[in-house]
Order: C-alpha cells, then structure tokens, then sequence
C-alpha cells in the first residue's frame, strides 16, 4: 500500500489550501475488512484520511468517502468544512477515470462524507477495465480547506464563513399540542445545516436530499417572516432564480436576516404510494394555509396538514377534506377560526364558511383552527367549549410557568403557598377594599408581579362587593385558576365599559358571549352578567334602531326636497312651452309632420 501527497499548483482562492493525495491500494482482491482506511494526510493544518467499503456499503457499488481522521479528539461543537473530489484512476485508459467532487461541512455526526454509490462493482471489476490492474486499485482524493494557523482561530474564521439553515417539516409540526401551541414550530428542535456562506442553494438541496431521502425536484422551501402581530409564518416560496444564488443572498432577501440562522420550511408532497413527489405548481391565486384540530372533550389541540387553496376559494369547498385530515365520520359539522395571535392576547376569530378566503384576509401561512360543531341541546359540559377559551387558558398557564411563587401570611399566620404559578392579583392587595375573608375563602395564591392592571384590582373588587360569590362554584383542583377565571371576568367587564350602546360592534358582542358562556361552563357564577349582556344586546338593538329611523327620516326629508324641485322644475319647463307655442302659431301645423321649408 502507497500513499502520497502534493499541494496542487493551482489556488484558485486564497483563502483556501489544497492538497492532492494518492492512495495505491495493493491486493484489493484479498481485502478482507467491511471498510479500509487510508494513511493520514494534513491539509492546511487539518487531519484527514480517505475511507472506502471494497465490496460496497450495503449497495453493489464501490463506495468512497473522506474523513475526519482526529475526530475523536476534537472539542466540543466543532466543524469543519471543505471542497473536495474523490477519483477512481483507470490505469489502462485515463479516459475512463471516475471522478465525483463535492462540498460539506463536518462535523460530530457527519465525521465523514462521500459517495455511497460511486463506482459499480462489476465495472470495478471487468477484466477490460484499467481500475484494478495487477490487482492494485488508484484512488486520488483533493481536498481544500480554509487556510488556518490554529484550531482556535479557525473555529472562529469558520463561523464567520458559514450560517446554519433550519429546515422545518411536516415532521416537526407535530409538536403542536404537546409543549407547543401557538404558531407552527419551535426551531430549537428542527435538523440544522451548518453550511458555507457562498454555497449555492442548489447544491443546499442536494445536502437535504442526502439528509432526508427527498430527491431535490421534490422539495419547495419557503422563507419564513415575522409579522406585525408578533407571530412567525411562512411567508413564500423560494423562487428558481433564488435558488440558484448563493446562501448568504438568500439570508439578505429573507425577513429573518436579523438572525444568525436562516429558517426554513421543507414542503413535500405524497403520492397514493406514500413517496415524495413534485410539489404542484403555485400561482398568485393559491395560498398555502395550516389546519390545526381541537377536541373539547380531551382538551387536545394537534396539527393536522395543510392545503393550497385558491384565494377565491371557499372553506365549503375544503369542509370534506378536513373531516377526514381529523378523521370524523363523512357529513360532521365543524366550525373554523383563524389563528391571528397570542401575545399580549389571545385573538381568534370565527371564520364564515360561505365567505371567500380573499374576504376574510387570509394568506400565505395563515394557520386556521377548527373543531365539531356543538351540539345545539348538548348537557355535556366541556371545561373549554370552544378554541378560543382553550387558547386563552393556555396562553394564561404559559404566563404563569415565567412567574416565581411566593408566600402571603393572612388570618391567624398560615401560609398560603403557590406552588405553581397562575396569574395573580398584585401583593399591595391588601390595601385594596376587597374582603380578607373572602380572599380566605377562595384560597387565592400571591405573587410579587403585577400581572394584573390596577383597573383590573379595581374591577374585581367591585365584583366582590356585589357578588361575593362569583367563583364559589368554580370546580377546579387548583386554586389559581380561580385567579385566571376572575381576569377573565375583569376582562370582560372592562370590555363593557370600554363600549357604548351605539358603538358596540356585533363582533364585540359575539365575544362577550363566548367569554360570559365560557365562565359560566366552569361554574362562574355569571347570572347577573348574563342578564347585563341581554340587556346590552337590547339597548345596541334599540340604539341602532333609533338611528336607522333617523337616517330614514333624513333620506325621506332629502326626498321631499327633490320632489318639490322636481315639480317647479316641471311648472318652469310648461311656461316655456306656453310662450313658445304663442309665437309659432300654427306655422308649422303638425309637429309629427315632415318639416317642408317651400
């Protein structure tokens, strides 16, 4: 066994060192191992050895790779990136060399790189061939690397020269419902890239086609973006011409270009077969739109696909296909509603089925909830009727989880200890008006945050003193969700006062229903605020109606006025006709008649 290296003569980049090393292999016939190694070379300071499977690795090709040959003793987290091209010499015939070349960035995981399929054994092997002659196969690996000093230096140089892509999928979405609510993913926990800065996007997709098993006319990246309200979607598809470019191009056109990373989401379309194929073509007229499924009994919120819609499309046209994504009985009724935000709060709103998805705004990336119907008469009682309080308890058990519990001492000194957090009234309580006894009573835990607003102290010490036992009945095995039912009831009664009986909207309306009939399904006791609200939709009814006769009677004033104009009009128009007959006479005879001049 020979082996040799030689710095090339060419450098096309001075930023890079390259080497070209040849590896004699002697008695390739009588090898005996599953896979062989080369000598070690070094290439700009690295350690490098070549790698190949002679029978083939689980495939009837020569299979070859380049690796990392001190990977065992790297530090924690490194990487390492290189160009290189592996070549099998035909001795007889330099014509019929094979040669494969390719870029990669290694690192603890991926310690070697290459090709599986490089060489068919039976080529390998043919008598006629120069590849194994007097049974001694030529193999030539260049490899460039960054030029570097040190190990220190470099990881840094490397970082400044590469970024990490993160490919979110359909995989990945299934982490809604778990930990994961709101939005789509989180990307702490999707399969990262660390990439070159200047590698083009197309030679991105080969490195996920070898990743993922997704050959690259099968796969559409969309680029992600933040909106106004906070939330993060997919924003478009990556265009022909941008994938061509290079990745650090993409990074500036992308919206996430603030960020070390660029983000990604991989769609990816299956045939009957359960196989990859093309994605179909997307024209200005289709959006991409997320369906995620919440079922009130089990109190479970999960993603179930998505589909590419036509903005002039409606849900009715899609109900079929999402009763059976959710996997209910053909006919089920469902409701839907748009995901909008979740910060400060949640805002969901109810989507009409017969209105077009370009009436209702919704876009590329929308994500749209939907759930049964319920059922007019239904007893069962569920904790979170609907999606939208479900989403608020959740939104208000994730603002707890950020909150440090402490200890308030009332009454004869015991401790009331929050052992996990909720949303609390603020701890200068005690010089608000509301009864210690009855705080007793609810077994309200305390924290040190004001997460309540003084107007919402305000407001629940006025329901206290009116209605004492607003949540007596509320069942529930802990305690500080009586909190979170009270700030949904101040929360309400806030929204009443922010409106008028004229100006508040049926959308308004709507929801305070959902919040009064939610609080009343956990045991709330809502009965004067029900009556309030009755009373609110009657005045609103009243009020509206007051004006619609006004403007009624404007309109019918207005019309007066052009009727009597209309009518002088016409006495003006008959005393024109009058003069105009006296001094014609009778001239011209007949009107219908020809005029004749002579």
């Amino acid at each position: 066994m020979k082996n040799s290296a030689s710095a090339a003569a060419a450098q096309p980049d001075n930023d890079f060192l390259s080497t070209r090393f040849k590896w004699t292999i002697e008695s390739f016939s009588k090898l005996k191992s599953e896979k062989h190694y080369s000598d070690v070379f070094s290439v700009g300071g690295y350690r490098w050895r070549v790698l190949i499977f002679p029978n083939g690795n689980n495939v009837d090709h020569l299979s070859v790779y380049l690796d990392v040959a001190d990977s065992a003793f790297l530090p924690y987290g490194w990487s390492r990136y290189a160009k290189f091209s592996i070549a099998v010499i035909d001795q007889l015939d330099s014509n019929f060399n094979v040669r494969e070349d390719t870029e990669h960035e290694f690192n603890k995981g991926e310690e070697d790189w290459g090709f599986t399929s490089f060489l068919p054994l039976s080529e390998l092997h043919a008598p006629g061939r120069g590849y194994l002659l007097n049974d001694a196969c030529l193999v030539e690996a260049d490899v460039a690397v960054h030029r570097v000093l040190d190990w220190r230096h470099d990881s840094k140089r490397e970082s400044s020269l590469c970024t990490t892509i993160k490919v979110a999928r359909d995989e990945d979405l299934n982490q809604i419902g778990k930990d994961f609510y709101f939005d789509l993913v989180d990307f702490d926990k999707v399969r990262s890239f660390l990439v070159q800065k200047k590698m083009p996007f197309r030679n991105f997709k080969e490195e996920v086609a070898k990743a993922f098993g997704i050959s690259a006319q099968c796969q559409r990246f969309w680029l992600w973006a933040k909106r106004q309200n906070n939330t993060y979607r997919p924003h478009r598809p990556l265009t022909h011409e941008e994938e061509m470019q290079a990745v650090e191009q993409l990074q500036e056109v992308s919206k996430n270009a603030n960020f070390a990373e660029l983000n990604l989401f991989l769609e990816v379309e299956l045939g009957q077969d359960l196989r990859p194929m093309p994605p179909p073509r997307k024209s200005k007229g289709d959006i991409l739109l997320f369906f995620k499924l919440y079922d009130p009994l089990e109190e479970e919120f999960r993603y179930v696909g998505r589909l590419l819609v036509k903005r002039s499309g409606k849900p009715l046209d899609i109900l079929t296909k999402l009763v059976k994504m959710a996997g209910f009985s053909s006919g089920e009724e469902i409701e839907l509603y748009e995901e909008i935000r979740f910060e400060p709060h949640v805002m969901c709103e109810h989507l009409d089925k017969r209105t077009t998805f370009c009436t209702s705004l919704l876009e590329d990336g929308d994500i749209v909830l939907f759930q049964k119907s319920p059922l007019v008469g239904n007893t069962e009682k569920c904790r979170y009727p609907d999606v939208t309080s479900f989403l608020e308890y959740v939104h208000n058990r994730q603002m707890c989880s950020t909150k440090s519990p402490t200890q308030l001492e009332v009454g004869d000194g015991n401790r009331l200890t929050n052992t996990r957090s909720s949303i609390p009234l603020p701890t200068d309580l005690s010089t608000s008006t509301v009864a210690t006894s009855v705080l007793t009573s609810l077994s309200l835990p305390f924290l040190k945050e004001n997460s309540l607003s003084a107007a919402h102290v305000k407001i629940v010490d006025e329901i206290f003193r009116k209605h004492g036992d607003v949540v007596e009945k509320v069942q529930v095995p802990d305690p500080a969700f009586k909190t979170f039912f009270l700030e949904r009831l101040s929360s309400a009664v806030e929204l009443f006062r922010s409106q008028t009986a004229t100006s508040i909207t049926a959308e308004v309306l709507e929801k305070l229903k959902n919040m009064i009939q939610s609080l009343a399904l956990q045991g709330v006791k809502v009965d004067w605020l029900e009556s309030f609200y009755e009373k609110v939709v009657a005045s609103n009814k009243y009020a509206l109606g007051l004006i619609h006769m006004k403007q009624l009677e404007e309109q019918i004033s207005t019309a007066v006025i052009l009727l009597q104009d209309l009518k002088d009009q016409l006495v003006e128009v008959k005393d024109q006709l009058d003069e105009v007959e006296k001094e014609i006479g009778n001239q011209t005879g007949d009107s219908a008649k020809i005029l004749d001049p002579l």
